[in-house]
This record gives structure tokens, sequence and C-alpha cells, in this order.
């Protein structure tokens, strides 16, 4: 079985892909690196500071619901546990501690961009789980900007090889949540997060039986960058939600997604 390190992010989403990947793999060492997204500055005014709040407060309690019972981790004792602040991921001391536990594969979900070395470390064999649906939607919020622009046939995720670009290694598979009436933003959001973290274990097995295809990532897509991000949109989301998105895509659902070209996660 390979020597699994995870890297991540500290949020309950999180919490829950390691302690899934860690019951599935064999986990050497997990890094968590706290995030530096401050959504809040934002803000043009006291009403866009509550929208912005109201969002993401939403957020944590939907990430209560789904992964609540995963906030304490029960990891073997054996198991490095590294608490990281923002940006430190990188640094020369990590690197050397990731080293030492002379990983076979690294699987990544939520941290800052990756430098050169830590690609180094296990070329042709680092797994990022990307939230959204590559080539569509790309840069930041990529599961949010689908819903603002009334597409939540967008929503999903990407497994991918890591390189050295910016989300642009050659993709293994995709993923999509199963949409409900009466799904909000959030439920959509982790139900990616849950069924993309679930599909991790075969996606190793798969690499390592040289089952997986990987499909290079071409076209551009739509790109969105932190700096895009505001109120209005955050208002533009809720009121489509309120208008009846989901329903109206639901009521054409077939024909909507055919205009998707989604590669099918592997089997063990």
């Amino acid at each position: 079985m390979p020597r699994v390190l995870l890297l991540t992010s500290t949020f309950l989403r999180h919490m829950f892909f390691v302690q899934h990947l860690a019951n599935n793999l064999e986990v050497t060492g997990v890094w968590q690196e706290e995030k530096s997204f401050k959504p809040e500055i934002y803000a043009k005014s006291e009403d866009d500071e509550k929208v912005i709040a109201d969002h993401f407060f939403a957020r944590d309690e939907s990430e209560e619901k789904y992964f609540g019972a995963y906030n304490n981790l029960n990891l073997q004792d054996d198991v490095i546990h590294r608490k990281l602040s923002a940006g430190s991921i990188n640094s020369q001391e990590e690197l050397d501690i990731m080293k030492e536990y002379k990983p076979d594969i690294i699987l990544v979900f939520g941290t800052g961009i990756l430098k050169d070395e830590i690609i180094d470390l296990c070329p042709g064999n680092i797994i990022n789980l990307h939230l959204g649906l590559s080539p569509y939607y790309r840069g930041s919020g990529t599961n949010f900007w689908p819903l603002v622009n009334g597409e939540p046939e967008y929503v999903g995720a990407t497994i991918h090889y890591l390189d050295k670009g910016i989300d642009s290694g050659a993709m293994i598979c995709h993923v999509r949540p199963y949409i409900e009436i009466g799904d909000g933003p959030h439920d959509l959001g982790n139900k990616t997060i849950q069924k993309a973290v679930e599909v991790l274990p075969s996606v190793v097995s798969a690499h390592y039986s040289g089952n997986i295809k990987p499909v290079k990532q071409e076209g551009d897509g739509k790109l969105y960058l932190r700096k895009h991000f505001n109120a209005d949109s955050v208002r533009k989301l809720y009121e489509n939600f309120e208008s009846g998105m989901i329903e109206q895509y639901l009521a054409d659902k077939e024909g909507r997604d055919q205009a998707i070209d989604l590669i099918p996660p592997p089997t063990k």
C-alpha cells in the first residue's frame, strides 16, 4: 500500500478529507495550513459587510451539518500532524520533514499554491482535489460563480495531477453533486466535497494499477479571480435561488448536462 501524505487546510471540510482518507489509505503525514482569504475586505458599505458575513456564516453552519462529526481527528499514533500558519507549508523546515517520510503519493486539498520544491518531492504522484469543473470554470470561487451565472450544472470538482502550473495538470476525473430541490449553495458545495473525497481512494488505487488515462486540460473556460468577488455577486447568487434556478435546471437537466464533457471517476 502506498505511503500517503495529505496537504490540506483547517476547516471542517478539510477535517473530513483527512479522516476519511486516514481510514481508507496508509496515511503517514498530515499538513494543515490555515486559509488566508478574508472576504470582508471586499465590502464597500456596512450592508455589503452584512451580506458577505451572512453568506460565510451560512457556509460554516452548513459545514457543521455535513462534517461536524469530524471536528476532532482520530489518527494513528505514528502519523505526523503539522498545523501551520497561512503560507508556511512551503518553508524549508516543512519540506525537510516531508522528505523524511518518503511519500509514494501526496494528496492535496485546499492549501495555498505549492512551490516547485514540493512538486519535485513526488513528481507525477501528486493529486489535487480542485473544487470546480475544469476547464469550464477557472481561478477562484469556481463553485460560487456558476451559481451567480445561473449554471448549477457546472458545480463540481476536478481531481487532477498537480504540476507546476496553477490547476493546470492533467485531469483524472470529475465529480458533481446530486442536486435536489431545496438545496442551497452550501449544500451543493458540501455534497461535492463529500462525493469527491469518497472517490479519492479509488483514484489512488487506479493510479497505482495503471488504470488512469489522464486528460490534458484544454480550453480557457471562464476565469474569476479573488478581486472579482463582491457583495453584489453574493446578492445575485441568492436571487437566483429564490427565482427558481434549481427548479429550472432540474426541468431540463438532461439537455443542460449534455453540454458538459465529464470524465467519470475510476473504479477500484
